[in-house]
């Protein structure tokens, strides 16, 4: 039986990373959670974001309130309804 592996070349190397993972820097890993940080805000913030604008719908609709941007969302992630909205209806 032939495997595919048989190619009579050596094999590929697996991690193509030039920089071994001795001589990373801290800047990387920093980097990295930095990057992962960035991203959970910015989930986080467009749950908030799409929550409130259906929340506003349902709760209080008859009142007057501008949604900030979802970048603002996005910077700080947390409800911006106004006060008192949820509790209008629950």
């Amino acid at each position: 039986m032939v495997l595919a592996t048989d190619t009579g070349y050596p094999p590929l190397p697996l991690n193509d990373d030039p920089v071994p993972t001795e001589e990373r820097s801290d800047d990387d890993i920093d980097e990295c959670e930095k990057g992962v940080k960035d991203l959970k805000n910015s989930v986080i913030g467009l749950e908030f974001f799409l929550q409130d604008r259906k929340d506003f719908k349902i709760y209080c609709p008859h009142t007057k309130w501008k949604q900030p941007k979802l970048e603002e969302y996005k910077k700080d992630p947390k409800s911006y309804l106004p006060k008192g909205c949820k509790s209008e209806k629950i």
